[in-house]
């Protein structure tokens, strides 16, 4: 695949960093996989809501008004982006520029925190809001203590996954995440050196849809990168493979889904979680099941 989300495989030293990890990953002995049954990530009576970006349908993606209204709405735990700006700091972003999210031709990683901070995102989309992009330190702070946290480690380009993984694998001992933190990516060399590196944080492989081909590499490499939990596009999800999975003793966290009756069927399938735009309206149909 030769998208900056599994990372092109085709150029020389791009194979050898791969091979590298790959050699790094066998030889960790490194499993966590056992503590399924007993994982902060899953609970007896429905899947855990995560809210996708915070109550994103509702307030600006990946701002703090958007966990804190997820937090409002009872939601389980927050999914959201984080990479690095321009002055080092990690901060929660989807999008690599600021196009769609403020109508600015900027790359995020170009840009200061100091600047970051004055420009309102989706302020069209939602008049009379002015949140801003946070830092993962703010995000964790405003959302509060009771939620869990999926941070997927957002990787644009294949030369940035290691160091964007190291970042993230070395700020999460400096926050109040024990016990309520995993790690996601679409990809390979961003979990594999959070494996490496800080060997306690779970992971999660992340994925999208497509057909047997992509379902063949989602396999490979989840195998290789989840420790705790798989993340496929709901639309990858079925039964069968909800319980192989868990026979692997991995979670299964479905995204994203704001559709009612695909948030029964997913539940019906035994899935750990769901991520989705709208949290509340998504508890309201796993409560009432």
């Amino acid at each position: 695949m030769a998208s900056p989300r599994a990372g092109t495989f085709t150029a020389p030293k791009i194979r050898k960093t791969t091979k590298r990890m790959i050699a790094d990953w066998a030889g960790s002995g490194n499993d966590m996989k056992a503590a399924y049954h007993d994982s902060r990530f899953r609970r007896d009576d429905r899947p855990l809501v995560y809210a996708h970006r915070g109550s994103s349908a509702a307030m600006p993606e990946n701002t703090c008004a958007a966990f804190e209204l997820a937090a409002r709405q009872r939601a389980d735990g927050i999914e959201c982006d984080v990479r690095l700006c321009g002055s080092g700091e990690l901060v929660v972003c989807h999008d690599e520029r600021l196009d769609r999210l403020a109508g600015l031709p900027f790359h995020v990683a170009e840009l200061p925190l100091g600047e970051l901070r004055t420009i309102p995102i989706l302020s069209q989309r939602f008049p009379g809001t002015s949140a801003t992009v946070p830092t993962l330190e703010e995000a964790v702070e405003c959302a509060g203590p009771g939620l869990v946290w999926n941070l997927e480690i957002k990787v644009d380009r294949h030369e940035d996954a290691e160091g964007l993984a190291r970042a993230v694998a070395g700020a999460i001992p400096r926050l109040p995440l024990a016990g309520r933190v995993l790690v996601s990516s679409f990809h390979p060399l961003a979990l594999l050196t959070v494996r490496k590196v800080a060997p306690g944080i779970p992971t999660a492989w992340l994925w999208e849809r497509g057909g047997p081909a992509q379902r063949a590499w989602a396999a490979f490499w989840g195998r290789l990168c989840a420790t705790h939990a798989l993340h496929p596009d709901a639309a990858m999800v079925r039964a069968r493979d909800v319980e192989a999975w868990h026979r692997r003793g991995l979670l299964v966290n479905a995204w994203t889904v704001d559709d009612p009756a695909e948030i029964a069927r997913l539940r019906g399938w035994g899935v750990d979680g769901v991520i989705t735009n709208r949290p509340a309206e998504a508890l309201q149909v796993l409560e009432r099941a």
